[in-house]
């Protein structure tokens, strides 16, 4: 059996590629032959250029590029090629796609077409491109942890997504707002809808170890890992709470310009997804407000303190950060309010969310090979 995987795979964002990569992981852990669908939208590409002043069509943005480059230096385009090789050893197919019909004329050299995971449904990302929903004929659709990364959408919408949505022989989600969003959308039972674990979960530690860059310097005694979307006061405050407390120097994945002039611990604005890895393998804690921060965080089990994004940058996804974090029994580690700082827990259950992990992992394992067996 042939798998083709229809994901995001090709983006300067850590979450973005590892899920890819772990999605084929799992897969051919479990004895199936499966790659990626080479499928570059233009909304992804970009992501992995270094934004030229030529380019830009307004003075803010011009004003924007030149910061960047004076704060930043050379490591955002370190960080690019760190990305680039990353992905060029990932399995993907040998053919690549651009455009969204292309994908369909591929598909049919696959037994299965697994869409998953990552926000694949959600239009603010992807606009009109429906790929990700396979709108072509195919016998086998399933999906993976996909997810629409808000909690409604239009009527508009509904109309072109849900003869698309039926033709799925199988709907696994990440989210509980998905569910419920298929449930309604599909006229279904719940329980025709599963919710899945993002597929970095389902690739253990030792095998991301393998994965990470074993020549990166890192302070020996640990130290605190901020992973900002976006820097945030309450972020801020965790993260100079836990140094107080700790002591531990402070490693910064993704900096904001404020760290750097501030000179607020180590900066990895270069790192790649060797890096990330490696970041997380030696962190004592982890501050941050993305989802896939939040997940490395439990993969790995390193004590997390996970606050919201503005509501004007994530909309509803703030839901499936609360998600996660219930699923694995870690709903104490969500900091909401600037107030809840002052009673930040330091009590972290590794026995208890090692049993969450496995049982998690054990019913989205159930569910794929269910899905690929029928």
């Amino acid at each position: 059996m042939k798998i083709g995987i229809l994901t995001f795979h090709r983006a300067s964002n850590y979450g973005t590629v590892l899920q890819a990569q772990a999605m084929a992981m799992a897969l051919q852990e479990l004895g199936y032959d499966a790659e990626l669908i080479d499928y570059r939208p233009e909304y992804n590409e970009r992501t992995l250029q270094i934004r030229k002043i030529r380019q830009a069509r307004t003075i803010k943005t011009v004003l924007s590029i030149i910061l960047n480059r004076a704060i930043y230096g050379k490591q955002l385009k370190q960080k690019i090629q760190n990305f680039m090789e990353y992905i060029g050893e990932m399995n993907v197919s040998e053919t690549v796609m651009y455009l969204p019909n292309e994908v369909g004329e591929i598909a049919r050299q696959y037994d299965v077409i697994l869409s998953g995971s990552d926000q694949l449904w959600n239009e603010r990302i992807t606009g009109d491109d429906m790929t990700y929903f396979c709108p072509f004929k195919h016998s086998c659709k399933i999906s993976y942890a996909s997810s629409f990364g808000v909690s409604t959408i239009s009527e508009k919408r509904k109309e072109q997504i849900v003869p698309l949505l039926k033709e799925f022989k199988h709907l696994g989600v990440r989210e509980k707002t998905a569910q419920i969003m298929l449930t309604e959308l599909l006229q279904i039972p719940k329980e025709q809808i599963i919710c899945v674990v993002d597929p970095t979960l389902l690739v253990n530690r030792e095998m991301w170890l393998k994965q990470a860059n074993p020549r990166i310097v890192l302070p020996k005694g640990g130290y605190i890992l901020t992973y900002y979307m976006i820097e945030t006061p309450i972020l801020r405050a965790i993260t100079r709470n836990l140094k107080q407390k700790t002591g531990l120097p402070v490693i910064n994945l993704k900096p904001s310009k404020r760290q750097i002039i501030m000179h607020e611990g180590k900066n990895m604005m270069w790192a790649g997804p060797r890096e990330f890895l490696a970041c997380y393998a030696g962190a004592k804690y982890v501050v941050t407000n993305s989802f896939h921060g939040t997940a490395f965080a439990i993969n790995f089990e390193v004590p997390m303190y996970v606050s919201p994004l503005p509501f004007s940058m994530a909309g509803e996804v703030n839901s499936r950060l609360i998600d996660v974090l219930e699923r694995y029994g870690l709903g104490a580690r969500w900091i909401p309010e600037m107030a809840d700082v002052k009673c930040m827990i330091d009590e972290f259950d590794r026995e208890t969310l090692q049993r969450k992990k496995e049982e998690q992992k054990r019913e989205s394992i159930q569910y794929l090979k269910l899905a690929l067996g029928d």
